[in-house]
């Protein structure tokens, strides 16, 4: 019986009411929405104007890139995609009508399978570019990677037959940016088990597990190099192409007075903390190279693509550039534990190294002013 009553008054509890009995909203009252949060504040950084001397700047881009840029304080950038004389002048073109950017040039390395003497004949097109307005040259790991001399087999960074570049990039007076190898995790199993595996998981080419050429090969084909042109002042881009073991960086530019390094897409590994890298350490090495050491990002603007030094499965977005900057710029400036500025890089945090403001005004700025040759007025503070 109490069953039946039950569910009888449950049945009469879904029927609906007559018309009179619905309550109605009242549209006169004005709808309530709750606004989001706002986003937490931006880290108040050191007012010392930066260069960045590691961008890749698409032609069509630059206004896109002078835009983000300079909303994080970097008053001047260097293109290192400026590309060979034959694209050189558009690229040169638009640095010059916008402002804010210098440009290196690349070698041409479709020289190579064009007959006997494309060495010399590469050189010729460095001075080429220098004449049109390149301030330096970049060379990509393509060259000790991907670059073959004959079918099958690649062409060694320090290779006699590109003596003739090197030598015209010295005679020229322009840096030359070089890019050899890559993290030592690329030349290891790109499994679960790879500490870079989610960056390779997005990126599989950029894995060189099984390659022919070891990663120890290459960094002794680049030092060879360094050390066979002594008149020639080298970029050893990525942290001297060697984040993962300061201690041969130190090695390096000890022996070659010739070598800078930059510092582009490597705060994860420079920053993090284990046996190699500790804030004490990694603040001695800034204080000991202070005159050669260049702040760079390894930035790429398209006019749709955005990469920081590195990207995931799905393109930055505001938030991704607000954390790269900030955690950079606090790297550099403050103490204590700071969320990785890519941690698709490396799922770790990294540790600043509070540098003194007479060591960042180097890194930042002047550095790059003296090597480079740029407007020393671009490291003055504006008030």
């Amino acid at each position: 019986m109490r069953v039946c009553l039950l569910l009888a008054f449950v049945f009469s509890a879904c029927k609906p009411t007559s018309s009179a009995a619905v309550a109605t909203p009242d549209l006169a009252q004005p709808v309530v929405v709750v606004a989001p949060p706002p986003p937490p504040p931006r880290y108040a950084r050191n007012p010392q104007p930066r260069i960045d001397v590691h961008t890749h700047i698409e032609v069509g881009a630059l206004p896109r890139a002078i835009k983000l840029t300079g909303d994080e304080g970097i008053v001047h950038i260097i293109n290192l995609s400026g590309g060979t004389p034959a694209g050189l002048r558009e690229t040169l073109g638009e640095a010059k009508a916008l402002g804010h950017t210098s440009v290196f040039t690349n070698p041409d390395f479709r020289e190579i399978g064009r007959g006997p003497g494309w060495g010399t004949r590469m050189a010729v097109k460095i001075k080429q570019g220098a004449a049109m307005g390149a301030i330096g040259v970049k060379i990509s790991k393509g060259l000790g990677l991907g670059y073959e001399d004959a079918p099958n087999h690649l062409l060694a960074v320090d290779d006699k037959s590109l003596d003739p570049v090197f030598e015209e990039a010295g005679r020229l007076g322009l840096p030359i940016a070089i890019h050899t190898g890559d993290p030592k995790a690329f030349w290891q199993r790109p499994d679960a088990s790879n500490e870079r595996f989610d960056e390779l998981r997005v990126h599989p080419r950029w894995s060189f597990f099984g390659y022919p050429v070891s990663w120890e090969d290459l960094y002794a084909q680049f030092e060879r190099r360094v050390a066979r042109h002594p008149k020639t002042r080298f970029i050893g881009v990525h942290f001297g192409n060697d984040p993962e073991d300061p201690a041969r960086v130190a090695v390096m530019l000890d022996k070659h007075k010739n070598l800078y390094i930059d510092t582009a897409a490597r705060v994860p590994e420079i920053g993090r903390m284990d046996a190699h890298h500790e804030p004490i350490k990694m603040r001695a090495f800034f204080e000991r190279y202070q005159d050669r050491i260049l702040f760079g990002t390894d930035l790429g603007v398209g006019a749709e693509d955005l990469m920081l030094g590195s990207t995931g499965e799905t393109p930055p977005t505001q938030a991704d550039v607000v954390r790269f900057f900030d955690s950079t710029w606090r790297w550099f400036e403050t103490e204590g534990q700071i969320p990785s500025p890519t941690p698709v890089q490396g799922r770790w945090d990294v540790f600043g190294i509070a540098l003194p403001s007479p060591i960042l005004k180097k890194v930042y700025c002047t550095n790059a002013v003296a090597l480079l040759h740029l407007d020393p007025s671009l490291c003055v503070v504006k008030p």
